[in-house]
């Protein structure tokens, strides 16, 4: 080839392109790039040097092994840059090789970046898949029509379908008959209004046994698809059904307890009262007795002394109305009452106070009754609260007692603050043990020779639980000191 023709090819080359001229001894007898291409270049090109003289050792191999087997899209790095080099062979009197490097570096970046984020993608879709079928709850893609699209492996395996299957199935199609409805009603509504949470259905898995399931769907607009969540609740509701039922079981058991409670309660107070009515009686009795034996001395006398005989008609009617009285209010306070009601409280403490008074009086144990307001009214229980207040003042008697007091003293003391009616009933029998304070409401607890262990348990359930008040103890300078609190309105708020 003459030089002539070399200069031809070399300006018909591409601006973009260093075209270079060598001969089969691999020396370079021409070449052409624009100034801002060759500028890439930290070795300058001259005549007569070699390949070898220009590039690198791994890259003059790469380029020998493409001038001896040329391919398509051959690449090359020269210095920082990318070149796609492309083979000419003339073959004349003496064989010349025409090189062309393309300048490819943008697009090799380009690609780089391209080939990166695809890099990317694959990791992130593999994360997500990942994520998808480790997940405790099915996962799922459905269509405008509830059709599956996708669904993770957790799903597949609680429906028992594969993939393939589960194209030919929909969420409305895996429902029970009963809840088919329901389902396309639900597809519908999370499409209208975006979502739909914890919607709970009866789902059939392809072997027929049925789940209990709670559903979340979500519409993704811009795909016109439904994401679809999926829990077996089938085991948290059998679950939710045993505990039911022990829960059931426990406060037969609990309410069975409490009457069997409140029964040996009422049997105690019965014995209590069956001494207190032995009291009441024992001075009408002898009375009683004393009259008959003067009517006994006037039935003896010729003339019947009719006015005497009337006194005497009428004391033995007083004293037997009073008997019968007795017998009424022992009778009203063992009745039981059924439904909460307003009642006074100063009434109440004085029917209870009026039970035991002979009893108080017998052993020179006076009751006192500190009143601010004698319409000071609740809502609750009052044979209830009159039982509270006895077994109270009960106690605080066998305290007495029990202390040898010459001169017994049980205070009694209301008053209103706020919404709150304060009862205060303190003695001077010396008090609890501290080491007993904590336990003296407990069931079964007492320090009673004879004691059952129940009333002051029973009188903290009426109070706090029956009447939502609240009952406490403590110890003062002479004896102890139990304060209830109540509300005036029917709910402690």
């Amino acid at each position: 080839m003459r030089n002539t023709d070399i200069s031809e090819v070399l300006l018909t080359s591409h601006p973009k392109m260093i075209t270079m001229v060598i001969d089969k001894n691999e020396k370079i007898l021409n070449y052409y790039g624009e100034s801002s291409t060759l500028s890439n270049l930290t070795t300058n090109i001259t005549i007569d040097q070699h390949l070898k003289d220009i590039f690198l050792q791994k890259a003059y191999q790469r380029l020998k092994k493409i001038i001896q087997t040329p391919q398509n899209d051959a690449t090359l790095k020269w210095k920082t840059r990318h070149y796609e080099v492309h083979v000419n062979k003339i073959e004349e009197q003496e064989t010349f090789i025409i090189l062309y490097f393309f300048d490819i570096t943008p697009y090799s970046e380009v690609e780089s970046k391209l080939s990166q984020s695809l890099n990317d993608l694959r990791s992130k879709k593999e994360e997500l898949q990942a994520v998808f079928d480790l997940a405790a709850n099915g996962i799922s893609i459905l269509d405008h029509n509830g059709m599956f699209l996708y669904a993770n492996t957790f799903f597949q395996q609680m429906m028992e379908y594969s993939m393939e299957e589960l194209y030919r199935e929909s969420c409305i199609s895996l429902s029970s008959s009963e809840y088919a409805q329901a389902s396309e009603t639900a597809v519908a509504h999370a499409i209208k209004h975006g979502s739909i949470q914890n919607f709970r259905k009866v789902c059939v898995t392809k072997s027929g046994k049925y789940l209990n399931a709670s559903m979340s769907l979500s519409y993704l607009q811009n795909r016109n698809e439904i994401l679809m969540i999926t829990s077996d609740i089938t085991q948290d509701i059998k679950y939710q059904e045993e505990l039911k039922k022990q829960v059931e079981e426990e406060l037969s058991k609990r309410t069975e307890q409490y009457e069997i409670m409140c029964h040996q309660s009422r049997l105690a107070a019965m014995g209590e009262m069956i001494d207190s009515i032995a009291h009441q009686w024992r001075q009408p009795l002898n009375a009683l007795g004393m009259i008959i034996q003067g009517m006994k001395h006037l039935s003896n006398q010729k003339d019947l002394d009719k006015v005497q005989l009337a006194e005497m008609q009428t004391e033995i009617m007083e004293k037997i109305s009073y008997m019968s009285q007795t017998i009424d209010d022992f009778s009203t306070f063992f009745r039981i009452s059924k439904q909460k009601e307003r009642f006074n409280i100063i009434e109440s403490i004085e029917d209870a106070i009026r039970l035991i008074d002979v009893q108080l009086k017998s052993y020179n144990i006076q009751t006192t009754i500190n009143k601010a307001d004698d319409s000071l009214e609740t809502m609750g229980l009052p044979n209830e609260f009159r039982q509270v207040i006895l077994n109270i003042i009960h106690n605080a008697m066998t305290a007495i007692i029990k202390t040898d007091q010459k001169s017994g003293q049980i205070i009694i003391t209301t008053m209103k603050k706020n919404n709150k009616i304060i009862i205060s009933i303190s003695d001077n029998g010396g008090g609890i043990k501290s080491s007993n304070l904590a336990k003296i409401f407990d069931p079964y607890f007492t320090t009673r020779e004879n004691g059952s262990g129940i009333g002051l348990y029973m009188s903290k359930v009426i109070i706090e639980h029956h009447m939502q008040g609240r009952l406490s103890v403590q110890n003062q300078e002479t004896g102890a000191e139990f304060t209830i609190t109540l509300y005036t309105k029917a709910e402690g708020n």
